[in-house]
């Protein structure tokens, strides 16, 4: 199954005006069908207070579907996690819109980790703030991942989560995964990395995409 609706319109850094320009650091940017205009921007260990703050903005709903348990906070040691990491097996994206001040506010994130055992698949996790959902945000944010995640040999996209959460299983299926009961109530979806996959987006998204990406592996290289 591939999803049927609309892809997002990627505005190329020639054509985003002052209203989105970012000051300090290269952002990806999207416009939804809704209107709604996202930016997507890896994340790093200077995003550790925000991540905490953000998941506090979180639903009770809204961090179980994510972390499989009921949590109250993020520890320090949780954070660092999500946050120092090296960008190749553990790979970020931060999203977020511009506020009326001009200040970038941060919205959702989504990241893969590569599996020790089989460095050939990476599992995947997405959180947005509940204001947010339905909006076509996952799938952008999953398929941006996808992108990433080709380029340093990962092969399968995997992921585990409640049985009735249909939007995440929307998600994984627009992606043309299988999904297939893994017990205690959870699902495990696992899709193979295709072409159909990687050019939902198109060849210049992808491009600048990746061009981000490996700037926050690689934080000595040169933007072009």
């Amino acid at each position: 199954m591939t999803s049927d609706r609309p892809a997002p319109r990627f505005i190329p850094p020639r054509l985003v005006d002052d209203t989105f320009a970012e000051s300090d650091e290269p952002i990806v940017w999207f416009e939804l069908p809704t209107g709604l205009v996202v930016g997507l921007r890896p994340i790093h260990p200077e995003d550790r207070d925000a991540l905490m703050e953000g998941f506090q903005g979180l639903s009770e709903d809204s961090r179980y579907q994510r972390f499989l348990s009921p949590m109250v906070r993020l520890t320090d040691r949780q954070a660092a996690y999500l946050t120092d990491i090296d960008q190749i097996n553990h790979f970020a994206w931060g999203i977020g819109i511009r506020d009326p001040a001009g200040d970038i506010q941060g919205i959702g994130v989504a990241r893969y980790v590569r599996e020790t055992g089989d460095p050939g698949a990476a599992e995947i996790a997405v959180a947005i703030f509940d204001e947010y959902q339905g909006r076509g945000l996952g799938s952008l944010l999953v398929r941006a991942l996808a992108v990433v995640a080709d380029t340093h040999g990962i092969e399968r996209l995997t992921g585990f989560m409640l049985g009735d959460n249909r939007a995440m299983i929307r998600i994984f299926e627009g992606i043309g995964a299988t999904v297939a009961g893994a017990g205690g109530g959870l699902v495990k979806a696992e899709a193979p990395l295709v072409a159909d996959t990687l050019c939902n987006l198109g060849d210049e998204a992808c491009a600048e995409l990746v061009r981000i990406a490996d700037r926050a592996a690689h934080p000595s290289a040169q933007l072009r």
